[in-house]
């Protein structure tokens, strides 16, 4: 029997007392600089003992700082939110249009003796109608944004030279007061006597309130050495944005409503004065209409059916066309007034043969 070949053991490994199988050295740390190089010092300390320094220069790890606090909590930051919060601005300018629509059309028909109901408008007739109308007053509004917006760059950047900041705060504190002196003349002369000033009073609410919110802002960003923007938590000045928004608005859509009555006033007297020149109508129907207005007039005619037959229609006429919607036809008689007047309601359907002429 032949003894066992001798196994035999790789440079560094050593064998186990009891013959186990050898062991291998602990694997070569290398370091970064590539093999063969010495693996860096576990411990922090010098050889006699001193803490080793910091490492500097390109091997140094930045530290993490802090970012820095949001510049942008400013109020116009909070009421762009509070806007955004509430709905995109198309959704504001619809509701505003159809708003506006409303009013006119409810007016107008108050004038003329009839509800809003009766004509059926769509929300599309009530923007369209707005249209003609609210180009001019948005047109304005637009440019005293606009403008609002340059001086306000003007003044920020007058913020920051120390010397401008007392007429800053002087200003502020005189554009508070204004603002607040005039939003109480307003509301003052609404409950004393609503009739009169109606278009101005509700704009000179409006004016007051964003006047004296811009005139404190002012006031507290020019006494501050700190960076412009008002004291207070974030909720606190959101809320103060939202409320002053919600005058501003509030004010606005009763500039519009009273704008809205003038304006359908204004349309009921021109349908009058142009009464002559509007369409006529004159309709020709199997059975009598029955329409009892002055101007009005019903024919009994005999006219030739095709198998030969004469067969009895009725032609009514003194007819001026006002308006089709909602599947009726609104007319009014020769002669017709805002005050002394009536308006045929008839449904527009293949019974009743209608023609228009001038």
């Amino acid at each position: 029997m032949s003894a066992p070949p001798e196994r035999r053991l790789a440079p560094g490994a050593r064998r186990d007392p009891a013959g186990a199988a050898p062991t291998a050295p602990p694997p070569e740390v290398r370091g970064g600089d590539g093999p063969g190089s010495p693996a860096p010092p576990a411990d922090t300390r010098l050889a006699d003992g001193s803490p080793r320094p910091a490492p500097t220069g390109e091997a140094a790890v930045p530290q993490a700082t802090a970012p820095p606090p949001d510049a942008g909590d400013s109020p116009m930051r909070a009421a762009l939110s509070v806007l955004t919060t509430l709905g995109p601005p198309l959704t504001i300018a619809t509701a505003l249009m159809f708003y506006f629509g409303w009013a006119r059309s409810d007016v107008q028909a108050r004038f003329m003796g009839l509800d809003v109901s009766l004509f059926g408008f769509s929300t599309q007739d009530y923007v369209l109608q707005s249209i003609s109308t609210l180009y001019v007053p948005l047109l304005a509004t637009a440019a005293l944004a606009l403008g609002w917006l340059a001086l306000h760059q003007r003044v920020d950047r007058a913020l920051a030279q120390p010397a401008a900041r007392p007429t800053l705060r002087l200003a502020g504190r005189i554009a508070l007061a204004a603002g607040l002196l005039a939003a109480a003349g307003a509301v003052l002369v609404a409950i004393l006597d609503r009739n009169r000033w109606p278009l101005a009073v509700p704009l000179v609410l409006a004016a007051g309130t964003a006047i004296a919110a811009y005139g404190g802002w002012l006031a507290g960003a020019a006494a501050d050495p700190r960076p412009p923007g008002p004291a207070g938590a974030p909720w606190q000045r959101a809320l103060r944005a939202l409320l002053v928004g919600t005058v501003i608005t509030l004010a606005l859509f009763w500039e519009m409503s009273v704008y809205a009555g003038v304006v359908g006033r204004g349309y009921a007297l021109e349908l009058a004065r142009t009464m002559p020149s509007r369409p006529r109508a004159t309709a020709f129907s199997p059975t009598p209409l029955g329409i009892e207005a002055p101007g009005v007039r019903e024919q009994r005619l005999l006219v030739s059916s095709v198998d030969g037959r004469d067969e009895v229609r009725y032609r009514t006429t003194g007819l001026r066309f006002l308006v089709r919607s909602g599947g009726r036809l609104f007319l009014v008689h020769d002669g017709w007034t805002p005050r002394r007047g009536t308006v045929i309601v008839l449904p527009d359907n293949d019974q009743v043969r209608w023609q228009f002429s001038r």
